[in-house]
This record gives C-alpha cells, structure tokens and sequence, in this order.
C-alpha cells in the first residue's frame, strides 16, 4: 500500500509529463521544488526517486527519446549543434546520450551545423535573403545573431558574404 505522500507527488509528477515533455533529471528538480515546505516533504528524497524509476520501467519517462526530440527541435530553429548540446546538459541529459543523438542525426556535425545556419538565416532574413544593401552596421549585426546562436566563425563567413543565393537554398532544400 502507497501513502498519500508517495501518491500526491506521483499526481504531481504524471500532470507534469501530461503537459510537457521533460528528461528524468529534470522532472526531478520539478518535484523537488513542488514538495519543498509542504507536508510532502518528509521523506521526499526516496519517494520521488523511486517514482522517477517507476516511470522509467514504464516508458513514460524517456531521456533518449526526449533528447532526440528536443535535438531536432532545436536544429531546425536553427540552433548550432554546439549551443543545442548545451541546452540539452542544462535539462539534465547525460553526455553519452547527447552523443548517440548527435551520431544518429546522420552527415558530419559541420554539414548539420551547415543546415542549421541556413535554416538560421532564411529565418532571420540576414546574409543572402538580407533586405538591405551590407553595410558595416549590417554586417556586425547578421555576425553577432549566427555567433549567438553557436555557430562558429568559418560556417558564418561562408553563409553571410561567401555563398550565393541558390547555393543555400539548395541545402534549405
């Protein structure tokens, strides 16, 4: 038999996944901000890890699958696959499993890298789809939003003043 505490923060926990996607690392943190000074509280440490497991052996709560997801989620924002592996260890996710993600992508990081920037720039209308005529101010402007974003220096210098127009629409493609 289950008592209350371990069946509320297990309501909490399954209202949490109905509505978000979330890495077990982080469903976690949720918990344990949710039962901190409540009645909840005592003995919450075991209770919410046992529920995580539970979850886990009942497929429920998948960190492969989430990372996988939230990777390709990110990349066709047009996120660099550097700034993406970050926001991925900040949810909670374990380098080996950002890893097999990243392999199971397919191509080499730089062409993914590649397809990002210019999902990137269609989207911001900068370097080839850019309004305007390329000014210095202009220029500074389109660096600074791809090296936000995470990319390095070369993938901006080629996409922002190197390609042509149809080069990069051939990899939107």
């Amino acid at each position: 038999m289950k008592s209350k505490i371990y069946i509320d923060i297990q309501a909490k926990a399954i209202w949490y996944l109905e509505r978000y996607a979330t890495s077990s690392t982080n469903l976690k943190k949720y918990l344990k901000r949710k039962v901190q000074n409540t009645y909840m509280s005592l003995g919450s440490e075991e209770i919410i890890e046992s529920i995580i497991i539970e979850l886990e052996e009942q497929k429920i709560l998948n960190d492969k699958f989430f990372a996988e997801g939230r990777l390709k989620t990110l990349t066709s924002k047009g996120w660099s696959l550097k700034k993406s592996e970050y926001k991925l260890k900040e949810l909670g996710i374990s380098q080996t499993i950002i890893k097999d993600c990243i392999d199971e992508l397919g191509s080499d990081k730089q062409e993914l890298d590649l397809i990002a920037a210019v999902k990137l720039t269609k989207k911001r209308s900068i370097g080839v789809f850019r309004r305007s005529e390329l000014d210095d101010k202009i220029k500074n402007r389109e660096y600074g939003i791809m090296a936000r974003a995470g990319f390095s220096y070369d993938i901006c210098k080629k996409l922002l003043t190197e390609m042509t127009k149809e080069e990069v629409e051939e990899i939107y493609d």
